[in-house]
């Protein structure tokens, strides 16, 4: 259909004549119809209207948490398991779905906090668990290569909330949480292309896999600090609106080392078997797994001895403290063979 030759696209929307149209169809119902009399009315209607469908429906479109444990890890060649898994993780949260704790206002998914704590969960454990990595098995790689485990290890323990500006500063420009966390997976790849080229060797002993067990325990003994510091503050409180974000960075967290333990328990299959640590392995991983499968409609910080109100932080501390008590158990069980290695 051909437009009307009009003087501006101003003239002719006004020519459409919307606000009298809607008042014809409005007709029935007088208080409403009152609402779209003239231009100024339709488009504050249009924006309240925006506004609160924006932000709570994009919000809900937007959240998107995932807590599968069913995935299928393996060993491919000479590759760490470990590695990939951090790798597909990186890819799973900051390409294949949006990174929410670093997004700005004018997204709906800024309105979100469950999904960003997880997420921040999320990193500070792939961020500990390449540490740790990057600190046992350096050694093994050639002096004459960049050692990509310190880069990743470098890139995955930058802030989770920056979008383009620094937080210190936000007149600078500043990396994105997201470029940071992509190069980060990059330079994972790498390391795990140099293993499959056998350019370097993966440190595979009881006594390494001894000391990234004591890294991922101490950052679930901060975590579970960090709950009971939470809770003895604000359990009386009658609204505590930030029990939500700790309850869903400890899950985050207790999850992406479900999937770490998994992993490393592929890389050390031999370690473990040898030292009879796999039944506490998989006591770990049932443990992890049942935290991940939590899924309370709200959560609570309530009174410890309450008969109404639960506790939730009670509960995810509970898991993370039986998770760190068999670490150490495990722990001990490899560490009686360092001396012989």
């Amino acid at each position: 259909m051909k437009l009307p030759k009009l003087k501006s696209i101003k003239q002719y929307i006004l020519s459409l004549r919307i606000p009298e149209r809607l008042k014809v169809l409005l007709r029935p119902w007088p208080k409403f119809r009152n609402l779209v009399s003239s231009w100024p009315r339709l488009i504050g209607l249009f924006t309240v209207v925006f506004i609160f469908l924006y932000y709570p429906l994009g919000a809900i479109i937007s959240e998107n948490i995932d807590k599968r444990t069913d995935y299928d890890l393996a060993k491919i060649d000479n590759r760490s398991a470990t590695v990939d898994t951090i790798s597909f993780l990186i890819q799973r949260e900051v390409h294949n779905k949006i990174w929410s704790p670093a997004l700005p206002f004018v997204f709906p998914a800024y309105m979100l906090d469950n999904m960003p704590a997880f997420q921040l969960g999320i990193k500070s454990a792939l961020d500990t668990t390449t540490t740790a990595l990057a600190h046992q098995q350096s050694k093994f790689i050639e002096e004459t290569d960049q050692n990509p485990l310190d880069t990743a290890a470098q890139l995955l323990n930058y802030p989770g909330n920056i979008w383009m500006f620094s937080p210190s500063n936000k007149l600078i420009p500043a990396p994105s949480s997201n470029s940071q966390y992509r190069r980060a997976r990059k330079h994972l790849q790498k390391y795990n292309q140099i293993l499959d080229e056998n350019k370097a060797k993966f440190d595979n002993r009881a006594s390494t896999l001894a000391s990234i067990l004591h890294s991922i325990n101490k950052d679930i003994q901060k975590n579970i600090n960090l709950i009971e510091n939470h809770i003895r503050e604000n359990n009386t409180n009658f609204y505590d609106g930030k029990s939500d974000d700790v309850f869903y960075y400890a899950q985050g967290k207790l999850y992406t080392y479900f999937l770490i333990l998994k992993s490393l328990g592929i890389d050390y299959k031999n370690a473990i078997v040898t030292q009879e640590q796999y039944q506490t392995l998989t006591s770990i991983l049932k443990t992890l797994e049942d935290a991940s499968n939590l899924d309370p409609i709200f959560v609570r910080n309530g009174e410890p001895d309450s008969l109404f109100a639960p506790n939730h932080l009670y509960t995810i501390s509970f898991y993370a403290e039986k998770t760190s008590i068999n670490l150490q158990n495990m722990i001990s069980g490899l560490k009686k063979v360092i001396s012989m290695e």
